[in-house]
């Protein structure tokens, strides 16, 4: 996929480095919002091997936003849950993914084919606008001058197909390129290591025939061999196993090696192993995410162990936090600084989603029985820790800081309307505010106006009146990312917050 370069010395509002999916998500939402918008890969094509197979309710709803559910099916399984299981196969948590499902309108666990969901997510992009360069190396990145009109960012690419190599200039640079980033050189950032390094091997299979298998996702907590099963969509199942001392990446992936390893759940003619290779997992966090005209996101921006299941989920979160900040400055809605509060909201929430799933990762591979005992029996005798926050609370940034708002720094719930309708369907790309009922009744002509401007949709949602009563509000204002900016009691209330977002924003200029 790809449309026509840029001519020169034109500049592009976006040039995105990388096509995984926060990458390719990033620029579906810019190019729905009108931006121009180009995306430069190395690959010839989606990456044919599965990586990530998780992703939350949430991250559907990121995934709504671009208009993209409705293909997912075919690729994707409602997860059950997850159980963690002993060294003598007794249970000792077990969650239930629909008793845990939140309010996000869609299940709380997906399971699924990377490869599959990547094309999904490209064919989107590219009806939404979004021009893909395949097969074309960013070779260098120049950062530019933030505060600069004149001095926007260039990157330098070369087509793999001809060799020829030419500059391409953007207002923003967004390094998509993952774990090994060029993008984040050019930041000059350096990396936070939240010590977490341990070799895992990883075995994807592919089943010939039925095998009586768990539905859900194991967590063998057996200090002999801790290990992990996961269901992915269709006939695709993973394993993982953790190395232990003394155990090499070469004795680990010889294919007897990995016959031996899964001897427990599969024959050999049960299924076709499509790959089995030994990963280290790691919990890093990027210091900073911008550097004048480059900004990260994903594995570029940080990197967490996989036993929450939330490494891809961090980066579509990136994502939708970054895209309507880019929108409103390309659109002179907002001061170039506004972007700042993009690390500010991001990092600090994705160092706690890091920080439970090292310790996540703490109770699943521990090695030592004495230590394996004593948390055998703390969860059997029902004083397991409490279920892990996978959306922490966003605080700071583009937020109201009253700290008896119930409703600031958290997403809005997404109920149906009595036609089964979704709510985010009428709060369209921008701004909201949303009431019980017209959510106008409670603004003056200053508000109104003011709301306007920014382009906010007014909706009334009937289907959210308990959720307002629970947080004492007659109204939310509503981000594009669906975060509530915060709620209001009553009309004074409501002016108040509106002149706050519009002095958050214009403090960023700073």
């Amino acid at each position: 996929m790809s449309a026509p370069s840029a001519a020169a010395g034109d500049v592009l509002d976006a040039a995105i480095v990388g096509l995984g999916p926060a990458g390719v998500a990033v620029g579906a939402m810019l190019a729905r919002r009108g931006l121009r918008v180009a995306a430069f890969e190395r690959e010839p094509g989606v990456h044919h091997m599965p990586r990530a197979v998780h992703f939350d309710g949430d991250v559907m709803r990121i995934f709504q936003s671009i208009g993209a559910c409705e293909a997912l099916r075919d690729c994707t399984v409602v997860g059950e849950g997850m159980h963690f299981v002993n060294a003598e196969g007794r249970t000792l948590l077990a969650l239930d993914a629909r008793q845990l499902a939140g309010d996000s309108g869609w299940e709380l666990s997906y399971f699924f084919h990377q490869p599959a969901l990547e094309t999904v997510l490209r064919a989107r992009a590219a009806e939404a606008g979004l021009a893909m360069h395949l097969r074309h190396e960013v070779e260098s990145i120049e950062p530019g001058v933030a505060g600069d009109p004149s001095k926007p960012a260039s990157i330098r690419v070369r087509d793999l197909g001809s060799g020829a190599s030419r500059e391409v200039r953007a207002s923003w640079v967004l390094g998509c390129d993952g774990a090994r980033s060029l993008a984040r050189v050019a930041t000059g950032t350096v990396l936070e290591d939240l010590c977490f390094d341990q070799p895992w091997l990883v075995c994807d299979v592919v089943l010939r025939r039925d095998v009586d298998l768990p539905k859900w996702c194991v967590q063998f907590c057996d200090p002999a061999r801790p290990s992990t099963y996961v269901p992915i969509a269709g006939r695709r199942r993973r394993w993982e196993f953790m190395l232990m001392p003394g155990e090499t990446r070469e004795e680990m992936e010889r294919p007897e090696r990995v016959a031996r390893m899964l001897a427990p759940w599969l024959s050999p003619d049960d299924a076709e192993i499509e790959r089995a290779t030994v990963y280290t997992f790691h919990a890093l966090i990027a210091q900073p995410w911008r550097r004048e005209r480059v900004l990260l996101l994903g594995d570029a921006a940080h990197q967490t162990p996989p036993f929450l299941g939330q490494g891809m989920c961090a980066g579509l979160r990136d994502a939708a936090n970054l895209a309507w900040k880019v929108d409103l400055v390309q659109r002179g809605l907002a001061p170039w600084r506004l972007l700042d509060s993009y690390e500010t909201e991001r990092s600090p929430h994705v160092r706690r989603v890091i920080q439970s799933a090292v310790a996540a990762g703490g109770l699943i591979q521990t090695t030592d029985p004495g230590v394996a005992k004593a948390r055998d029996e703390m969860f059997l005798a029902g004083n397991a820790p409490s279920p892990i926050e996978l959306v922490p609370r966003i605080e700071g940034g583009v937020f109201d800081d009253r700290g008896d708002d119930l409703a600031a720094g958290k997403p809005l719930p997404q109920p149906r309307d009595e036609g089964g309708r979704l709510l985010d369907e009428s709060l369209g790309d921008g701004f909201a505010l949303v009431g019980a009922d017209d959510p106008r009744s409670a603004c003056d002509a200053a508000t109104t106006g003011a709301l306007e401007r920014l382009g906010t949709r007014f909706v009334a949602a009937e289907a959210l009146r308990p959720w307002f009563a629970k947080v004492g509000a007659v109204a939310a204002l509503v981000r594009p990312d669906r975060q509530v900016f915060g709620s209001a009691r009553d009309g004074a209330d409501l002016a108040r917050l509106v002149r706050a977002l519009s002095a958050r924003v214009d403090a960023a200029e700073g």
